[in-house]
């Protein structure tokens, strides 16, 4: 009888060692699992901080655009109001694009002086 307990004690811990070699493979299969995934996770986190970083810029432009268009509707208001004639107003709006411009271009901010000057003249 001795024997046949000890047998079944020696199936248990024959049993319970080859359950712990399959577990440890199946640690160092999530171990791996788990590094990979731990990449991916950070790669995802770049990609999210480089896109809300590129909103950001994009936010900050739309406000800039949104301030410039402002600045030009005072502009044009009250180049409008303050003068007696639409032809007023029109050369204000193209002398404020000169100026805009930079003035890089010589010969056409002449050619732009003259224009402004006809349409005066008329």
């Amino acid at each position: 009888m001795g024997y046949i307990v000890y047998g079944i004690l020696a199936l248990i811990l024959g049993l319970l060692w080859w359950q712990n070699g399959s577990l440890k493979d199946e640690l160092k299969e999530q171990h791996s699992i788990n590094l990979l995934v731990t990449k991916a996770n950070e790669k995802w986190q770049d990609e999210i901080e480089k896109l809300n970083l590129e909103f950001s810029k994009g936010l900050e432009s739309l406000s800039e655009l949104k301030s410039k268009k402002e600045v030009e509707r005072v502009y044009v208001k009250e180049v409008s109001s303050n003068t007696n004639s639409c032809i007023d107003a029109i050369n204000g709006v193209y002398e404020r694009l000169w100026h805009q411009r930079g003035d890089n271009n010589t010969s056409a901010s002449s050619s732009a002086k003259d224009t402004k000057a006809a349409i005066s003249a008329k």
